[in-house]
């Protein structure tokens, strides 16, 4: 599940994310929101949330089809998830074309901090 939260700071797409994620997720809820915040202000940021139950991508939609593409992004962060996920982004984060930090939950402000700094 991917949803919309209110935003966190202006500027900065905010989501939170649980369980497997979709297709449908990306293409109903992220997708849009990306191409709109790039229309508006020709940069995206993002904000992304985790809970403990967050299980990642449905494997077909990461298949190689190009089904899940994350866009051009200025700065993405990522707070909480279950333990993987902090580790996840430590290694991927150097390969990302933009910047990339994960926060765990207790220091969800210093992450929003974060990002707003870079918007």
């Amino acid at each position: 599940m991917l949803c919309k939260i209110p935003d966190i700071t202006d500027g900065v797409i905010s989501l939170f994310a649980s369980g497997r994620l979709s297709t449908e997720n990306y293409k109903l809820i992220l997708q849009p929101m990306l191409k709109q915040y790039q229309n508006s202000t020709g940069k995206v940021c993002l904000y992304i949330e985790a809970d403990v139950l967050l299980e990642g991508w449905d494997s077909q939609s990461l298949t190689g089809s190009g089904e899940v593409q994350l866009p051009n992004f200025e700065a993405l962060v990522l707070v909480g998830g279950p333990d993987w996920f902090g580790n996840a982004v430590k290694l991927l984060g150097p390969f990302m074309q933009g910047e990339v930090a994960w926060f765990p939950l207790t220091q969800k402000q210093n992450a929003i901090r974060w990002i707003a700094e870079r918007t």
